[in-house]
């Protein structure tokens, strides 16, 4: 397939990477990972599509969910600046939303409702379902939360200090798994193409790796990548791969104990057999 074509077959996602000592998605009120009442954790697809986009926008690709300037905009912001940046704020219609497919790789993933505020753009289509569609991802064992006291010390005078206690949430460790899944028919509508979707395993591997710049984030590496390709026309898939991997421990130790992949066994021989 030439890398430039629209992409023509389904493919699906499984991926899993873990974290150590860190904190992989905090929730808004209190920065803890986010939990389900029954005690998993979880990650939502807005994080994991985050670390892509930056990754993206670090090898050189323009993308709409950005800030302009350091600061974080609105949607109309971010495409004003944008637009007026290629001389084409008059733009508007199947035009404005032509020139955004055309330019900006996670319109073209991820897609996008395009609400535009105090703007007389009227884009054709207002709201464009993404290619790509991930679930919510999974911490795929027990794993232990924990809470670190510590105190940030700064200097109100030459000769003061004044300290403030801080809480840092984060597990112990954790292997945490999506599945997603790029459809060929919204990918017709979004303009990806193969080489975007190569792009988004890229930003998938080393999207996670690179958010390691920020202490919630330093212990994550990416552990399992693989993408599955259908043939053309057909329109079967697996659903959530995740259904297919099993965890043992490797050991004595309760997984809610486990620190490192030394610590248990990653099943794949249901998967496997499923795609043989």
């Amino acid at each position: 397939m030439n890398s430039s074509t629209i992409l023509d077959s389904r493919r699906e996602i499984l991926f899993l990477y873990d974290i150590r000592m860190g904190n992989p998605n905090g929730d808004p009120d209190e920065n803890r990972p986010r939990v389900l009442p029954d005690g998993t954790h979880f990650v939502t697809d807005v994080r994991l599509k985050r670390f892509v986009r930056d990754f993206l926008k670090t090898q050189g690709h323009d993308i709409l969910v950005d800030t302009v300037e350091g600061k974080t905009k609105n949607l109309t912001g971010r495409v004003a600046a944008y637009l007026e940046s290629k001389g084409e704020k008059e733009a508007k219609g199947e035009r404005l939303v032509e020139i955004l497919l055309d330019s900006l790789i996670d319109a073209r993933l991820f897609g996008s409702t395009f609400a535009f505020k105090e703007k007389n753009w009227k884009p054709i289509p207002k709201t464009l379902t993404g290619a790509v569609q991930f679930n919510h991802g999974e911490v795929l064992h027990r794993a232990q939360e924990i809470s670190i006291a510590g105190t940030s010390i700064f200097s109100s005078s030459e000769d003061k200090e004044q300290g403030t206690f801080t809480n840092y949430h984060a597990l112990r460790y954790a292997l945490i798994g999506f599945a997603g899944v790029a459809n060929e028919h919204s990918a017709r509508l979004s303009r990806m193409t193969a080489n975007d979707y190569e792009w988004l395993l890229h930003g998938l591997w080393n999207g996670v790796r690179a958010a390691g710049n920020t202490r919630t984030k330093v212990g994550q590496v990416p552990r399992l990548l693989l993408s599955i390709e259908y043939h053309p026309t057909e329109e079967f898939q697996f659903g959530s791969l995740l259904d297919y991997l099993k965890l043992a421990p490797a050991g004595d130790k309760p997984e809610i104990e486990w620190k490192s992949p030394d610590d248990y066994v990653l099943d794949l021989s249901l998967l496997g057999k499923r795609l043989s």
